[in-house]
């Protein structure tokens, strides 16, 4: 009689889902990979002769869980023409980040600053949150070129903070609108609670941020060979959750950014002489892997057809 029930027992499990077998409470469930949708990578026939006349199909098709997208997205290679969705100021999480670098790098590039210049840690800039030189200790001395690369490589939130009180808000905000960066603005530290309670918060938009790509692209920043500099930051993004994953073997100098309720994925994606510059911001996301895979939809779709 237990050998039949045994058997019973299995048969019924079998016969179960996935979903509704028990796993230890300790081990995070790894989310079912969505296949991409067809619809993102076939645009209708007969929509315009523009390199940019399906945008808005693949928007439509794409894009469309529920969460907030803004999008700009240039062929700099086949057309001076860019293409913008929705851009306003929004959240820029860590996407500020480039702004702030591209403001260093003037500054050495008008002697001063240097990107050999030591600069101590201290506890009043050790935070929370991306990065790892929280870890290294009170009193740990880096380079310039070491803070910016780290802020860029693994998003280092103590490393930011270091830069602001090197150059100071008020001039950082000063060059970034003296660029034409005008949805752009520093208001506070990274991971600064008390700001954050205050409603102080750091914003920019698609537009200013292709702005930026479209610019360190062509090397017409601050100069060549600090443009150069920039793009080596860039390429080694260590978040690769988003477009990497979605265009594997491609080469990308890009930043991510991330927030309670957004997700943001900018930069350049080299692919053989049709080079593709995309920036997707998000706001008030259905849920952050949901809205990396619609990205990742969306970065196929433009990048293939």
């Amino acid at each position: 009689m237990k050998k039949k029930i045994l058997i019973a027992t299995l048969l019924v499990l079998a016969m179960l889902p996935t979903a509704c077998i028990w796993a230890p409470a300790s081990e995070k469930p790894v989310p079912q990979q969505t296949a991409v949708a067809p619809t993102c990578l076939a645009a209708p026939e007969g929509t315009g002769a523009s390199v940019y006349a399906n945008v808005q199909y693949h928007i439509d098709t794409c894009l469309n869980d529920g969460t907030e997208y803004a999008v700009y997205l240039a062929y700099p290679q086949q057309t001076a023409e860019t293409y913008s969705y929705n851009s306003h100021q929004m959240r820029s999480a860590s996407m500020i980040k480039v702004f702030l670098l591209e403001a260093a790098m003037y500054q050495v590039s008008q002697g001063n600053a240097s990107l050999d210049e030591i600069m101590t840690l201290n506890g009043a800039n050790m935070v929370g949150g991306s990065g790892i030189l929280a870890g290294y200790g009170e009193g740990a001395q880096l380079t310039l070129r070491e803070i910016l690369r780290l802020m860029i490589t693994v998003s280092d939130n103590t490393a930011t903070n270091m830069i602001i009180d090197r150059f100071g808000m008020d001039s950082l905000n000063a060059y970034i609108r003296s660029r034409g960066y005008n949805d752009t603005i520093l208001q506070r530290k990274m991971m600064d609670y008390y700001a954050i309670d205050m409603g102080w918060e750091n914003y920019s938009s698609v537009n200013d941020l292709g702005l930026y790509f479209n610019r360190v692209y062509n090397h017409q920043c601050v100069s060549y060979d600090l443009d150069e500099l920039m793009l080596e930051f860039l390429f080694g993004q260590t978040d690769t959750d988003c477009f990497p994953a979605a265009l594997p073997g491609r080469s990308i100098a890009h930043k991510t950014g991330a927030l309670v309720g957004l997700y943001d994925d900018g930069g350049i994606i080299y692919q053989d002489g049709k080079d593709v510059i995309l920036v997707i911001m998000t706001e008030n996301y259905t849920g952050e892997y949901t809205a990396i895979q619609h990205m990742k939809y969306f970065a196929q779709a433009v990048t293939d057809w």
